[in-house]
């Protein structure tokens, strides 16, 4: 079969930004976005409420190891979860997970129960979430934008992951 110049194919050629064309892709990579800036923020505000109540550095860096354990852990099994059931209830599941975690964390800081472990279980929960969440994200890519723009997609994942782990931090130190 031979392409006709001026086709429809030649009118859709893909683009990086393509992807975001697609009202699916654009709103959850957004939110995804928004999200994960969310997490890095609180992370470091995390790491810094443990600072101020522990005298321990052990339990400051279990910090960060709560918040990373999870993703090197649950992986393998939240990808078979994607693979095997609903994606988007595996995604809606880990989001709900991490809601909830993280209201729960936020409403003991506020009435003034908290201790280091619940902190450090609290933030375990939460990475426990986007551990469930972002496999079925990643593998749902392919579903929501047309072929051609796989490759755009999943650059864009990669750009944005990349940028809110950079800024996310940083404007996280900046509200501490």
């Amino acid at each position: 079969m031979s392409r006709v110049a001026g086709s429809n194919e030649d009118l859709a050629a893909p683009t990086t930004f393509g992807p975001l064309l697609q009202p699916t892709f654009r709103s959850i990579w957004l939110a995804t976005q928004v999200s994960s800036l969310g997490w890095l923020m609180q992370t470091v505000a995390i790491s810094w409420l443990m600072a101020t109540i522990s005298t321990s550095d052990l339990m400051v860096a279990l910090v960060q190891a709560s918040s990373n354990l999870p993703a090197f852990v649950l992986s393998v099994f939240a990808g078979a979860l994607a693979d095997n059931f609903s994606r988007r209830r595996v995604m809606f599941a880990g989001r709900c997970l991490m809601v909830t975690a993280s209201a729960m964390l936020t409403a003991s800081v506020a009435l003034g129960f908290v201790s280091p472990w619940m902190i450090l279980g609290f933030s375990f929960l939460i990475a426990s979430g986007g551990a469930l969440n972002d496999p079925a994200w990643q593998a749902s890519v392919g579903d929501i934008v047309d072929r051609r723009d796989v490759p755009a997609a999943v650059t864009l994942l990669s750009v944005g992951f990349n940028t809110v782990r950079t800024v996310g931090p940083a404007l996280g130190g900046i509200v501490v």
